[in-house]
This record gives structure tokens, sequence and C-alpha cells, in this order.
């Protein structure tokens, strides 16, 4: 867009840890890190209605204020939707280098009065194919069973010694089959790992269903259960302790926490709070229909407001936040 970049930072605003100056941009990293931003002239701050001294040097093709409404919404959504990107790439990346864990397709538990019970399947049987169809692990027998509610299935499975074929009557559980059985978790876990262009499209979809499952989740909390919402998150102070925590037992749970908090940023970055990014959009949006820019102090209010709003919000999780470390820290003796 050819917009001067002064600042470029990974982390939340806030003290930083380093920082360098390349060319015109500061580059650097902030003690919360946790997505990023990006800082270019022609935005005045939240806290500032003038523009200072290095904006007023930039010339007018360089600034955001300059741009057309439609560039504008773009340099806008280009974060969020950075935000919703880079967990697909972790994601991926676990699939592909860490792998999946899978139960064995072996019987561990038998439902009494279920069809399994019904055509003689035990503990300790395992299941090597459906219908003709190979069963490598415990998910392939579900999703299997899961297409035939009440219809009958042709099971291959070893028992000791002896390969065996049953044919159960599926029943019907919230409209999918069901067999009646449970995996052994006694048996060592299966590893799958895909490989690159099958991690891709798999991250693509586990990022798409997570990222589906918060906004629904959002939804019903903000419209049912508002309380909820201040009671279950966490604000900077309990997401580094607790990701520091889980870094500490194991490197890959971390890059899955990673992924999962890049999503929460991208979706509550497009809520229409301003100064968030959903809420500049809203202002384009509100412009676009008036056909002129809103009252620039009109602007300077809202965003003051909202900031306010995301600052009281903040400081009521952080004393959350230290209340359950605390009370953690006391009640597991210290240390």
């Amino acid at each position: 867009m050819g917009l001067k970049i002064r600042e470029f930072m990974f982390g939340l605003p806030g003290p930083r840890i380093f920082s360098y100056k390349w060319g015109e941009t500061e580059y650097g990293a902030t003690y919360i890190p946790f997505g990023g931003y990006v800082r270019f002239a022609g935005t005045e701050s939240e806290l500032q209605m003038e523009e200072d001294e290095e904006d007023r040097d930039t010339p007018p093709e360089r600034k955001y204020d300059s741009l057309p409404k439609w560039k504008k919404s773009l340099v806008m959504i280009a974060g969020p939707v950075m935000n919703l990107l880079f967990p697909i790439l972790l994601v991926s990346l676990l699939l592909a280098v860490q792998g999946q864990q899978f139960f064995q397709p072996v019987i561990g538990e038998v439902v009494k009065g279920s069809a399994a019970q019904e055509v003689g399947i035990k503990i300790g049987d395992r299941i090597i194919s459906a219908n003709g169809d190979d069963i490598e692990t415990w998910t392939d027998l579900t999703e299997h069973l899961r297409e035939s509610p009440g219809k009958e299935v042709r099971l291959t499975i070893e028992r000791g010694n002896e390969t065996l074929t049953l044919t159960p009557k599926l029943g019907v559980k919230d409209g999918r089959g069901f067999l009646g059985v449970s995996p052994s978790e006694d048996e060592k876990p299966i590893i799958k790992r895909e490989p690159v262009h099958l991690a891709l499209y798999k991250g693509t979809l586990l990022t798409y269903d997570m990222t589906k499952f918060l906004v629904v989740t959002l939804y019903h909390v903000i419209t049912q259960d508002s309380g909820q919402l201040t009671e279950s998150s966490r604000g900077p102070v309990g997401i580094i302790d607790e990701t520091a925590r889980i870094a500490e037992q194991d490197f890959w749970q971390f890059i899955g926490v990673l992924a999962f908090l890049s999503i929460n940023l991208g979706v509550l970055n497009l809520l229409p709070i301003p100064p968030l990014d959903g809420g500049r959009l809203a202002i384009l949006g509100v412009e676009g229909i008036i056909r002129r820019p809103i009252n620039k102090k009109l602007v300077f209010g809202i965003n003051a407001a909202g900031m306010a709003l995301l600052l009281t919000l903040m400081f009521y999780l952080i004393v959350m936040d230290v209340g359950r470390i605390f009370t953690r820290t006391v009640g597991n003796g210290g240390g």
C-alpha cells in the first residue's frame, strides 16, 4: 500500500524486551508475547488528537488517513486474518512432526445389553476391518460405525490366534450408529504423522473447527451467560502463567496452546469494539454508509471510550489472575 511503517512488534503493546531500528521501521518484541502489532503513519493515537512530528514530516500518500476506504479495510483486516492463518501453520506442524495419538482398535469395555454384547464381542478383541474396510485406529472404527445407525456391520475380529467374523446390528444414539464398546487404555497408542500436503489440509480443517467452536461459544456466552465471560476468561498474567507451565511440561502442547491463543486473538480482534480492528472496520462501514468521514473528535471519543472499557476489563482480569495464582500457590504450600 506504500504506507510508512513506524513500528513492527511481536507481542501486544507494552514494555519492550528489545527493539532496533532498520530503515524507517522499529522492530522488536514486548513482554506480552501473544500476537503482535504494526504502527503506521497517519493514525492518531487513542490518547492524542494531533499528529507527532514524525507523522507531520511524512508525505500524505504514505499515511493511512490518505488511503481510500477499501484499502483502509484491507489494512485493518490483515491483522486478524494473519491471526487465523498462523494457527494453520502451527497445527500443520504438529500433525507432520509430532503426529496425532490414537487408541488402538482393541476392546476395553463392552456395554451390557448392547449390540456388541449380543453378538459376543469380548474385552481384548481387536477389530481389524469393518464391512471390508481396514481399521487401523479406534477413530477409524467409530467413524465407520457412526455412518450406519440401525444397520448390520460385518466386523472382522482377532481374538488370540483366532480370526472371527461377527455381524452386529447397530443401535442408534444421537442419530448415529452405536455398537456399545470402549477402547482399551492399556494398549500403547498409535502415533500417525501426516505427509506435508495432508498436514496442511487437515491443519486448515482443524483450525476452521476451532474458530467455529470459539465463535459459537463466544456468541452463547455473550447472549445467554455473560457472567461466565469474566469468570472463565484469563488476562495477560493468567495466560502467561498457564502457557509457561504448559511449555515446561510439553513443547508440542505449548504449540497447540499458541495456535488456540492466536485464533482467540483473531476472533476477538474482529469484535466491533474500538480501538480493536473490528471497531475500526465498523467505523469505516458507517462512513461508507453516510458517505462522509465521521467527525475526528467523535472518533477520538469513541476510541477513548473503547480503550477505557478494554483497560477496565484487562485490569479486572489481571486481579482475578493474581488471585487464582495466589490461591493455587497457598493451596500447594508455597514454592
